[in-house]
């Protein structure tokens, strides 16, 4: 068996995820694990629907069985939702999950795959996990997607896929549908991956487009807004070709039946919904405002709760385990690709009690 060692240097990325558990940070810093406020991950701070839960308990006794294999609720309730045939809908256990079938389904080892950097690290080091070549595009500007230099690329190379993160993790940058559809007209032997994981969920984003362009596909999840990231529910939506394809390899029972109601019992929580948006964009002002009292520490770039915090002259791993002293966990973002020699920190804001904790976190250390 031979050793890639491209592979071996991708698998061993700093993933943030992976580095912020409150456990790990009481356990360094002495703490009580009640204690710590975590902001580093993107979750919905206010939990799930209470209608989800309730749907889901109610699935518990019977969890002796296996799911309905065609996860069959769920699909007609996001058919309904997205206006899709049900057979454009494919699932996993999480975007995480969706991911790597999808990759593996569709490229094959040594195909090309552009990224746009800085964007989600899985794209990445799934891809080159696969053995394909992973091309990547930077801008002088991280907070701007270089779809110039992406053109390029697509001009230059046979690229099997293309990850678009709209809105961006970590930046919140939007790619316009019309920038989509233009790239998919352009390159027709090209899949474009259109991640919509932070988007707001009542919002159509680019999944009209899959219907005139089939090498469009649009990746959703349960698990910002919704509030059910635990449950680990994504789903891609994409050509039935692209889906049976898809299919062939997706675990027979990767979502769980508890996952599958509480889905679909949230998809009904419109009022949840709004409330979350309109408390995201009210704490978003509150902090951005009060951050000026600070020397040098503002907001960069901010999509719903999630904000791209500007350090100024601080080095962000120095801040980043000073906040975790604190009991206030955050993520440092040189730990996504082309934000190495930033000043950067990723947050996720809170209830307005817990974001002033990170705000009086950061003025200590200002």
């Amino acid at each position: 068996m031979s050793c890639n060692p491209r592979n071996l240097s991708m698998a061993s990325l700093r993933l943030y995820e992976g580095e912020t558990s409150i456990e790990m940070i009481a356990s360094k810093y002495q703490l009580d694990p009640v204690s710590i406020v975590d902001f580093s991950l993107n979750v919905n701070p206010f939990g799930p629907p209470p209608r989800a839960i309730a749907a889901a308990a109610r699935t518990l006794d019977t969890t002796n069985l296996y799911p309905d294999i065609r996860f069959r609720a769920l699909r007609d309730a996001l058919a309904a939702r997205h206006a899709v045939d049900e057979s454009c809908l494919f699932f996993g256990a999480g975007l995480d999950e969706v991911l790597k079938l999808i990759i593996h389904a569709w490229s094959t080892e040594n195909d090309k795959i552009l990224v746009h950097v800085p964007t989600f690290p899985r794209y990445a080091l799934e891809a080159t996990l696969r053995g394909a070549e992973v091309i990547e595009v930077e801008n002088d500007d991280v907070a701007a997607v270089n779809l110039p230099q992406m053109r390029a690329m697509l001009n230059r190379h046979a690229i099997a896929m293309t990850f678009l993160c709209t809105p961006n993790n970590p930046t919140g940058t939007c790619i316009a549908n019309a920038d989509v559809a233009d790239l998919a007209r352009r390159h027709p032997n090209t899949l474009f991956i259109v991640d919509e994981a932070l988007i707001y969920p009542l919002e159509n984003g680019a999944v009209p487009l899959i219907h005139a362009h089939p090498n469009v596909v649009v990746l959703r999840t349960f698990s910002k807004y919704y509030g059910l990231a635990g449950l680990r529910i994504g789903y891609a939506i994409a050509s039935p070709e692209l889906v049976r394809i898809a299919e062939t390899g997706r675990p027979p029972f990767n979502v769980t039946g508890p996952s599958i109601q509480a889905a679909v019992n949230a998809l009904q929580e419109t009022a949840f919904l709004q409330h979350c948006k309109s408390v995201f964009a009210k704490e978003c002002d509150w902090f951005t405002a009060a951050l000026d009292a600070l020397d040098r520490i503002s907001v960069r770039t901010a999509a719903a709760n999630m904000l791209l915090l500007d350090l100024g002259p601080r080095v962000p791993g120095k801040v980043t385990q000073q906040l975790a002293a604190a009991g206030v966990v955050v993520a440092d973002a040189t730990s996504f690709r082309g934000l190495e020699q930033s000043n950067l920190l990723r947050v996720s804001l809170r209830s307005r009690e817990e974001n002033a904790i990170l705000f009086n976190a950061l003025g200590a250390i200002a």
